[in-house]
């Protein structure tokens, strides 16, 4: 569509949301009617008009309002106006500036100076935040003042993410946004959260890749030939233990306790410190770890640089591919899947799965529950021998 054109109703109307893929977040469409007029569309299709004007030499920008609140009539007459006190040398901004009551922050702003920063306090897992503000959030709604962000703009941003990504990442995406919302209005900044009322996707937590029967005895043939021993290692000790990939990557040795056959983790992803039980498997590992290596992490940097193995991903990928497993959707936390459903199908309570993981919510838990479907059909179908010999008798 050509991007000059005289702005009518109908044209406004139909005009489509900036592409996702495009490099800018938005996209803007000229009047021919009244020279600097534009319209100006995000991707999540939010219309307001602008002023482009320079001054001084100096080429300049100004929000008009939101469309169609604003209607072009009034658009128009507004630009006008402006362009008679920029003809006569003056900066319409500068009277905004003085005129205006203070506007409050933007989301970025409002993020930068104090969301982020209290996260970075409050949660362990903050860069996980800032990865969502980074790509999601911010090109989304970054530069609209918190006063303004609309609840019909935020549920649209939400299905299209649904769309994209997963319901899951959806999600979690949305619930940090309400929760920053909500802060900020405990700290005075907005009186109404717009995400209230916008519903979380239905998920799907049935559907969890784990290794068992045939797969396994690959995945476990595969580490054997794996040439970052380290890593290797780790992937063994991820299957026999059933903890997160980062709570192995920095175990450290003065946590470990081989005779009593327990780990402690002094910090957990829920904020509480717990004990790992060590089964013959996990301290096979250990034990070979502790004669390979000297330093203060189970798993070391390779090379004999500081700290511990960062990243496991490419040892993982070569894992899975020497098993004949790549491409099947596995990921490095399908061996914590995997600990959780083996026990499951040895027919472990839900309690005795939940202490192990380290779930705080039983709920958590029983996503494995449909893993002993076959157990349970076993039991109900022991009543009915017991019914058939006793009608037979």
């Amino acid at each position: 569509m050509k991007r000059q054109f005289k702005f009518n109703k109908k044209m406004l109307d139909a005009l489509p949301p900036c592409p996702a893929e495009a490099k800018s977040s938005e996209v803007e469409y000229s009047d021919t009617d009244v020279a600097g007029l534009r319209i100006v569309i995000n991707r999540l299709g939010r219309r307001y008009f602008m002023l482009r004007y320079t001054i001084d030499f100096k080429k300049r920008s100004m929000k008009l309002g939101d469309y169609p609140a604003m209607d072009i009539g009034l658009a128009r007459e507004r630009t006008q106006e402006l362009r008679t006190l920029i003809a006569k040398g003056i900066d319409p901004q500068v009277i905004v500036a003085v005129l205006a009551p203070p506007r409050g922050p933007t989301l970025t702003e409002f993020f930068e100076a104090d969301f982020l920063p209290y996260i970075k306090v409050a949660n362990r897992s903050w860069k996980d935040s800032l990865g969502r503000w980074r790509h999601h959030l911010q090109p989304a709604f970054g530069d609209i003042l918190l006063t303004e962000l609309k609840t019909q703009d935020i549920q649209r941003f939400h299905d299209q993410k649904r769309i994209q990504l997963c319901a899951g990442s959806s999600n979690r995406i949305l619930s940090m946004l309400k929760r920053a919302l909500n802060l900020s209005i405990l700290w005075g900044k907005l009186e109404k959260n717009p995400v209230r009322g916008v519903k979380m996707h239905q998920e799907n937590n049935l559907r969890h890749r784990f290794l068992a029967g045939e797969e396994l005895r690959r995945f476990m043939a595969a580490l054997d030939c794996e040439p970052n021993r380290t890593a290797a290692m780790l992937f063994k000790f991820l299957l026999a233990t059933g903890v997160r990939r980062n709570e192995g990557l920095t175990a450290r040795w003065q946590d470990v306790e081989l005779e009593e056959g327990r780990w402690r983790l002094p910090m957990t992803k829920n904020g509480h410190s717990r004990f790992v039980v060590l089964n013959a498997t996990a301290l096979q590992v250990l034990r070979h770890q502790r004669s390979v290596t000297p330093g203060e992490f189970v798993f070391p940097a390779a090379d004999g640089k500081p700290g511990h193995l960062s990243d496991p991903s490419k040892a993982f990928k070569r894992v899975c591919k020497s098993a004949s497993l790549d491409g099947t959707g596995l990921v490095i936390h399908s061996l914590r899947h995997s600990y959780a459903s083996q026990l499951a199908q040895a027919n472990f309570s839900l309690q005795v799965v939940q202490s192990l993981l380290g779930h705080r919510q039983i709920s958590t838990t029983a996503r494995y529950a449909h893993l002993s479907a076959q157990q349970l059909h076993d039991a109900a179908g022991s009543v009915s021998k017991a019914m058939d010999a006793a009608a037979a008798t």
